[in-house]
């Protein structure tokens, strides 16, 4: 019997191996397999990584081991894709665009709890180039809507991940020089029960972003997309509110609100963005290209990037997910002069997969290892 069994284990046996080696080759080096959407723009000087929603998911004493294999091999999954394109990019600057975690409502201990995975399984800063600057940006799920954001709920997330609202300044010659704006847009719109942020961030806006004397172009980093009507993106226009009871506070929206958009377009890129930039957001989760254009006085949207739609006007790209279910993305933002000495920007998303490719390449590797290669073995030396 084992001499009729022989051959067709010994198939068996390499069938497991190849497709093992297939599937990490794949998990490895995913992005040579697409050269357009996984490098650089060859003249940029700016190679911003980012990282759209990755909401970690908690875990508690009456969680079933399956879903903390689940949370564990998730963590495994966006810490590989954060390591794998840190390491082929060699980024200047990674950014998390809002949503680190999955809900505002923990309590400390699993907020921090989760910190704790974000910071060594996930996102691990010894892997950073030197140099290379690593910026959060905080999301509803990370301190709430309006109507949910409390003080308690701000310092913990500012002890863990750093400021809401920041400027900071790139480039050594004038000419290359440029600045990144990270802008808590979650407090923009009200009402709110603590009115007190929206006055800082609107604060932020008027007196340190506007009158900055800066005339090279700007990187907006935020976590709610600007406003825009109905088929621009995936999400369109949405806002809900609390009850009278909570005087009516903001409780859920999709985009800014309208007026909300054109001062933080006046504030952040002056009016027709004379000095060029784009903006980053994250949010809707499918992930969208917009472009912001000045007309009469006031912004419009179209769909589409500058390039298509013909327009100098700012580029709004809203990062697809990095979570499994939307492909494991990274989002390149390319940026630096044209020969015509106008700043440029590009955008690509590099994607892995869903999880279940990730989760399959352990599989096979355990099963090679620990089945195919005993087994093939043992029929090599005639023992089996």
């Amino acid at each position: 019997m084992w001499t009729l069994l022989r051959g067709p284990l010994k198939v068996l046996g390499w069938l497991v191996l190849f497709a093992s080696l297939a599937a990490n080759l794949y998990l490895y080096y995913y992005p040579l397999l697409q050269p357009a959407a996984c490098n650089w723009r060859s003249d940029s000087t700016v190679h911003l990584l980012a990282f759209g929603d990755p909401q970690i998911r908690g875990s508690d004493a009456s969680s079933s081991y399956r879903t903390k294999l689940d949370l564990y091999g998730n963590d495994l999954y966006l810490g590989h894709i954060y390591k794998t394109l840190v390491g082929a990019l060699q980024p200047t600057h990674v950014a998390v665009m809002g949503d680190l975690l999955s809900s505002q409502w923990i309590p400390d201990e699993s907020f921090y709890e989760r910190v704790q995975r974000y910071k060594e399984r996930i996102f691990r800063p010894e892997l950073l180039p030197p140099g290379t600057d690593m910026i959060n940006i905080t999301g509803n799920h990370d301190i709430g809507y309006a109507g949910e954001v409390t003080p308690e709920r701000v310092a913990r997330y500012e002890h863990a991940f750093g400021q809401l609202n920041f400027i900071k300044y790139y480039g050594e010659e004038e000419k290359n020089k440029y600045r990144i704006v990270v802008l808590n847009s979650l407090v923009l719109d009200g009402p709110m029960g603590y009115d007190q942020f929206r006055k800082d961030a609107w604060n932020f806006l008027e007196n340190v972003v506007a009158r900055d004397q800066f005339t090279g172009p700007t990187i907006l980093l935020t976590h709610v997309p600007l406003a825009k009507p109905e088929g621009v993106c995936s999400d369109g226009p949405y806002f809900t509110y609390y009850g009278e009871e909570y005087d009516w506070a903001l409780r859920e929206q999709n985009h800014l609100a309208e007026e909300t958009s054109q001062r933080v377009l006046d504030f952040v890129f002056g009016p027709g963005n004379p000095h060029g930039g784009v903006i980053l957001t994250g949010h809707d989760h499918e992930g969208c290209e917009s472009t912001y254009h000045y007309e009469e006085g006031r912004w419009a949207v179209s769909a589409g990037s500058p390039a298509t739609t013909g327009t100098r006007g700012v580029h709004e790209i809203t990062v697809r997910s990095m979570m499994g279910e939307f492909g494991g993305n990274g989002g390149l933002l390319s940026g630096g002069r044209r020969d015509d000495g106008e700043w440029n920007f590009t955008f690509s998303l590099c994607t892995f997969g869903v999880q279940h490719i990730w989760w399959a390449s352990k599989v096979l590797t355990g099963i090679a290892v620990g089945v195919a290669i005993p087994v093939l073995s043992l029929l090599s030396l005639g023992l089996l």
